[in-house]
Formats: C-alpha cells, sequence, structure tokens
C-alpha cells in the first residue's frame, strides 16, 4: 500500500551494516580479512559523506578480485546492497543483500537482521511473496517482534490478497504500538471489507473516529456499514453527530436528509433542508423545493408546505406543484383558493395532469356555487381513466341537482 520507502527501513539497513563491518570485535571467528577490513572503513567514511557513487566503483572492484573469503565477500554485498539502499535503486539492493545472506558466513544476529531488511526492500519492490520468505525467517528466530515487523508483513499479506493473514498481522501490530498510525488502521480495515466483516469494520471506524474526529471520510464509512449492518438509526445518529461538528458537506447533508425520511422523520427532514437552503449551503432549485414541500407534507405541516408549493409555481411554472397546492387548498376546503391557483391557463401534453386539476377545479367551482363552470370542468376531467369514473359521477349529481331545483 505505501510505497514511500520509510528512514526506518534505511536505519535498520545502517545497524546490520554496522554489526557486519565491526563484527570482528565481537565475534573473533568472524574476522574481515586486513586488506578487506581497511578498505571498507575507507568505503564507510564515502558512504557518511554521501559519496555512494564512488563508494560502489570500490565495492565492485573488490568484489570482482575472485580471492575474498565466504565472510568477507558477504560483507561486501551486504554494504553493495546498503550503499544501493542510499541512492534509491532499491531492487539491486534487495538482491546484494539476498547474494550475502546466500553465501550464509554472516554471525546469526546479522543474519537476522539482514532478513528483516531485504524483506523491506522487497515488499516494497512489489515482490511482497519472495519479502515475506526472508520476513518468515526474521519472525522465526526474533524474540519479541514489533508493530512495524507486523505491519511489513501486513502490507505485504494485502499486496498478495491474503487477507486473513494481513488481518492477523495488522490487529497484531495495533496490540503492540502504542502509537500506531492511522495508515495501519486502514490497512486493518481495508481487510475486514475485503472478508465482509462489518461488525468489525464498524467497531475500527468507531475507534478512528475518536482518535481523527475531523476526518469525514471515516464518519461516512461508518454510516454507510451501519446501513449494511440494517441499524439505520445508528447511521443516522453517525450523520448528526458529523453534522454538528460542522463536517458534512452538501452532497452528505443530502443523505441525512434522505436517512430522515427514510426512517419516517419528515419534520427534521424539512427543518434541516430549510435551514441549509436559508444560509446559502444547499441551492433552491425545483428539485429541493420539491424535496422540501413534501417533507413538510409528509409532517403534516401544510401550511409550512403552501409558501414553498407558491414559490416553485411561481419561479418555475411546474404544474404538478400547483395539483398538490390545489389539492392542499381542497383538503382544507378552501374553494376560492382552489379555483384561484387551477383555474388558469397553461398548456400540458399531461392527460392525467390536466383531468386531475379539472376534476379539484370542478368541485371547487361546485361548492362556490358556479354550476356551469363546474360543468365544464367535470366534463373536461373526463379525458382519462384516472378521473372518469369521478367526473362521472359529480356530472351526474349536478344534473340531480338541477331537475330537483328546477322541479
Amino acid at each position: 500500500m505505501q510505497k514511500k520507502l520509510g528512514k526506518s527501513i534505511l536505519i535498520t539497513i545502517l545497524i546490520v551494516f554496522y554489526s557486519s563491518l565491526f563484527a570482528e570485535e565481537k565475534k573473533k571467528n568472524y574476522k574481515l580479512e586486513s586488506n578487506v577490513h581497511a578498505e571498507l572503513i575507507g568505503i564507510h567514511e564515502q558512504i557518511e559523506e554521501g559519496q555512494n557513487v564512488k563508494a560502489l566503483k570500490k565495492l565492485k572492484k573488490l568484489i570482482s578480485s575472485n580471492n575474498l573469503k565466504a565472510y568477507d565477500s558477504a560483507v561486501v554485498y551486504q554494504t553493495i546492497g546498503f550503499a544501493k539502499s542510499n541512492i534509491g535503486e532499491f531492487e539491486e539492493a534487495a538482491e546484494n543483500f539476498i547474494q550475502a545472506l546466500s553465501i550464509d558466513a554472516l554471525p546469526k544476529d546479522v543474519t537476522h537482521e539482514l532478513n528483516y531488511s531485504a524483506a523491506q526492500l522487497l515488499i516494497h519492490i512489489d515482490k511482497s511473496k519472495e519479502g515475506l520468505e526472508y520476513l518468515s525467517k526474521w519472525f522465526a528466530t526474533e524474540t519479541k517482534t514489533t508493530g512495524d515487523a507486523h505491519i511489513l508483513a501486513a502490507t505485504a499479506y494485502y499486496n498478495i490478497k491474503d487477507y486473513q493473514q494481513l488481518i492477523t498481522h495488522a490487529e497484531k501490530a495495533l496490540v503492540l504500538s502504542s502509537k500506531p498510525q492511522l495508515s495501519w488502521y486502514e490497512l486493518l480495515l481495508a481487510g475486514y471489507y475485503e472478508i465482509n466483516e462489518y461488525q468489525k469494520s464498524a467497531t475500527l471506524l468507531e475507534t478512528i473516529i475518536i482518535k481523527y474526529p475531523k476526518k469525514l471520510n471515516y464518519w461516512l464509512q461508518l454510516a454507510e456499514i451501519y446501513q449494511r449492518l440494517e441499524q439505520g438509526k445508528k447511521a443516522l445518529a453517525i450523520y448528526e453527530l458529523a453534522y454538528a461538528k460542522g463536517l458534512l458537506k452538501r452532497d452528505d447533508i443530502n443523505r441525512l436528509i434522505s436517512n430522515y425520511l427514510y426512517l419516517e422523520m419528515p419534520y427534521k427532514a424539512a427543518v434541516l433542508l430549510e435551514k441549509e437552503m436559508a444560509v446559502g449551503d444547499i441551492k433552491p432549485d425545483i428539485e429541493m423545493l420539491k424535496l422540501l414541500a413534501n417533507s413538510w407534507m409528509l409532517a403534516q405541516e401544510k401550511k409550512k408546505a403552501e409558501p414553498v408549493f407558491k414559490e416553485i409555481i411561481k419561479n418555475f411554472r411546474d404544474n404538478y406543484s400547483r395539483l398538490r397546492l390545489g389539492q392542499l387548498y381542497t383538503e382544507a376546503e378552501e374553494w376560492q383558493q382552489v379555483i384561484e391557483v387551477l383555474n388558469v391557463e397553461f398548456e400540458s401534453k399531461d392527460k392525467v395532469l390536466l383531468s386531475k386539476i379539472n376534476l379539484l377545479l370542478g368541485i371547487a367551482q361546485y361548492h362556490s356555487r358556479n354550476i356551469d363552470k363546474a360543468t365544464k370542468a367535470f366534463t373536461s376531467a373526463l379525458s382519462d381513466k384516472s378521473t372518469e369514473e369521478q367526473a362521472i359521477w359529480w356530472l351526474q349529481h349536478l344534473k340531480k341537482e338541477t331537475i330537483k331545483q328546477e322541479s
């Protein structure tokens, strides 16, 4: 996952380099030939001064002499690997470390650490499978593993898509580290996602949010996980907390509104939407205004829906909203208001819409005792099956009333 080679890797390599160079001081049976030792001391000074290219020339000359004993050759290959690492030639650095290890002449402690350095480089250059071979050797002889080592293994297992092993090592890394990096949590989270461990993902995301409360992405991921777990109220609570902290952007606020409506909380949806429109975070376009009006209607706040429908009709000439406002006035038996809203000239190819408007208009005209206008409206409402039956009933009703009055 992480491609940048950390300073810790180079420090580890440096320690291993020193260990080999001065191994003779600790173990007399690991002693460099005097001329090789003297040459390596000078090379080491060049490397310290950043003259890696010059040092490499001397090292290549040294290794090509063909008269080095096994231990000396191993140390030289190891030193080449170190210098190659310094100049960013990590693949060649790994190859030289592997060559040094293959000679099997280095002290056990140096071999142990060099296995780790080789693993780091191999995993870094996308040779995770090979890197894990050397890392496994290191784990096998290490008495006190670290979080860094386990996260290195987890990264390699992620790269080869072995998510169970990834999870095992990432979990150990978090336990062993007092201050784990955010990327460690992300790696473990990726493993949980890959095997659909949503409950563990939720628990981990809760931990991440506590540690990094200002990072919106994790709030949204946690809400999504709760939704997958069919825990809608928990998902809503996460959105609400994120909103209260000022973390949500427009699309996220829209999701919060949608969650309110999905969980049958239209009043909260309407209040939030109206607030965001007022401060300018949500544009009062026709889609959002319709959502606001519908939310007020679902919340049984018809008086609050009324001005919203009027705004839509005025600014967008939307006749569906005209019908909805007419229905609102019809339910309130405000007949004159129905007539004012619906008795207008407009063109539409939607026969259903026109028939429904004429039906409501006819009812309002009837109750306003405008019988001729009511008859005309009901007759127009016959044009679609959705209103035909009701229109016939009203026309028959009008006919009966007229006969009754004439008699």
